[in-house]
């Protein structure tokens, strides 16, 4: 992994986070209709008894963030059922969570986050940490994957991004505010295992481009924020998932290519019925000749961007 990939990977997945370019899909890359509102870019998949809106999230987002639209509002009210990427809310999931992060992001005795990334670079990692009020104690236990998303979350929080602010919770007091039926794509334990499954050699090598982009996280997150926004999706694809894709096939494979595939196949099973659906992922899913979208196309359903 060369670069700042994972760096860029981890903030991208934090950023458009629960934990796809080009596009010459017609629905992937499409831009959206003339006379549509602008706003974070939202597609439907239809097939002859049932409709399913694609919406792509930023799932933790600064509180006055104002991303709503007629079109959006539409979208909800039209549909019954919403599903997003992993129920986080039950505390049944929080426990496996939380069982999970201890078995597979936290060292063994004797082992601490500095040992593994060496003086030089647990020097810098204390710096940016301390620098946003977080001891580096804190992370001494993590294995690098954990520590670098538990930074990553950190400094989005100190910088006013606020979860409780995040696309997902806005979509999820809607759905309950019109009684919809809730499901969800995945696991929480897969996201987790999924991160864990990286290799760690590979995270090491890119440290240090990695707290690269943390020392620029202002720059960094302002042009993600304004693509999403702004349902620039070429943008967007640029700044989060093009050099996981091009530069460490392996991660962009396990944490975006195997996923959507398996939430096409979920999708696919959804439109089997006759029910419609407001589906909230992600928005990195929904770019590019591997997004959701295409995966769609291709086992022929109608892909059109409507906002």
């Amino acid at each position: 992994m060369t670069g700042s990939t994972f760096a860029k990977a981890v903030l991208a997945l934090a950023l458009l986070l629960s934990w796809g370019c080009g596009p010459k899909a017609a629905g992937s890359g499409a831009a959206a209709p003339a006379d549509a509102e602008r706003g974070p870019a939202m597609w439907t998949v239809r097939d002859e008894n049932s409709t399913v809106y694609l919406f792509g999230t930023f799932h933790i987002l600064p509180k006055e963030t104002k991303w709503t639209t007629a079109a959006f509002d539409e979208a909800m009210r039209a549909t019954p059922v919403t599903v997003t990427e992993v129920d986080t809310k039950s505390p049944d999931e929080q426990a496996r969570m939380a069982a999970l992060v201890q078995e597979l992001g936290i060292n063994p005795p004797g082992v601490t986050l500095t040992g593994l990334l060496g003086p030089v670079r647990a020097e810098r990692f204390s710096a940016i940490a301390e620098r946003y009020g977080a001891p580096m104690s804190m992370f001494e236990p993590m294995k690098p994957w954990l520590a670098m998303i538990s930074l990553s979350v950190t400094i989005m929080q100190k910088e006013g991004f606020d979860p409780a602010s995040g696309a997902e919770e806005i979509v999820l007091s809607r759905a309950a505010s019109e009684g919809d039926r809730v499901a969800h794509l995945e696991s929480a334990e897969y996201q987790i295992r999924a991160l864990a499954s990286l290799n760690q050699d590979e995270i090491l090598e890119d440290f240090d481009a990695s707290l690269g982009e943390y020392e620029n996280f202002d720059a960094y997150s302002g042009r993600v924020l304004k693509a999403w926004t702004s349902g620039d999706v070429e943008a967007l694809e640029r700044e989060t998932i093009r050099d996981m894709r091009e530069k460490a096939p392996d991660a962009f494979r396990i944490l975006i290519k195997d996923r959507n595939a398996g939430w096409a196949s979920r999708i696919e099973g959804f439109m089997a019925g006759d029910e419609d659906y407001f589906i909230a992922v992600g928005a990195g899913h929904l770019l590019g000749d591997d997004s959701v979208l295409a995966m769609l196309e291709e086992r022929g359903f109608a892909v059109e961007r409507v906002q």
